[in-house]
């Protein structure tokens, strides 16, 4: 594979997050049981933030995957989130936080609940990970964790979940670093 390559879970093209709980489970089941998306990070990046293509920020043994068995089917995180919903922090300013502590995310954009005229914002910032295959889930978990005590725990505490399916958006990308350092987890949960 390429460096600049991604390998995922990815669901079709959105408007909306679902509205339903019904809707999330037939989303969540189309996009575990389709094959992985292998598509540049360009093209990955402009499904997520143009298309509103979900997304798992790991990967999973699809053979295994039954409701309520993550923890079993999980195979290795691609990604990590932190997710901000009606915060009074901007976007730009959680960035620079971030970059200030040498995690620069690799992207972020405004998620489908983010409304400017409310004052507080709602977005997502995203990370590439190193590929760390002897890293547990109970030791990613805790790195996630990590991510959100390093937000001020401003982000929402629910995304920490390692087999988190994560919501696309319309509005574009507001940030990305191509050149962005992978997270390493292992160092996070060992910190």
């Amino acid at each position: 594979m390429k460096n600049d390559s991604i390998l995922c879970h990815l669901g079709a093209p959105r408007t909306a997050k679902p509205a339903s709980l019904a809707e999330y489970g037939k989303l969540r089941e189309s996009i575990i049981l389709s094959p992985w998306a292998y598509l540049s990070e360009i093209d990955f990046i402009k499904a997520v933030t143009e298309k509103g293509q979900p997304f798992y920020s790991c990967l999973f043994t699809r053979d295994l995957m039954e409701l309520g068995q993550e923890k079993l089917c999980w195979r290795q995180q691609v990604f990590a989130g932190a997710d901000f919903d009606s915060v009074d922090v901007p976007v730009l300013d959680m960035v620079k936080r971030f970059s200030g502590m040498g995690l620069t995310p690799h992207f972020s954009y405004h998620t489908f609940s983010h409304n400017p005229a409310s004052g507080l914002h709602n977005y997502r910032l995203v990370w590439k990970t190193e590929t760390d295959l002897s890293l547990t889930y109970d030791q990613t978990f805790s790195a996630l964790k990590k991510i959100r005590e390093l937000s001020g725990n401003l982000s929402d505490g629910r995304a920490t979940s390692v087999s988190r399916m994560w919501q696309g958006s319309n509005s574009g990308v507001v940030t990305y670093c191509s050149g962005a350092k992978r997270l390493d987890l292992r160092a996070l949960c060992d910190g």
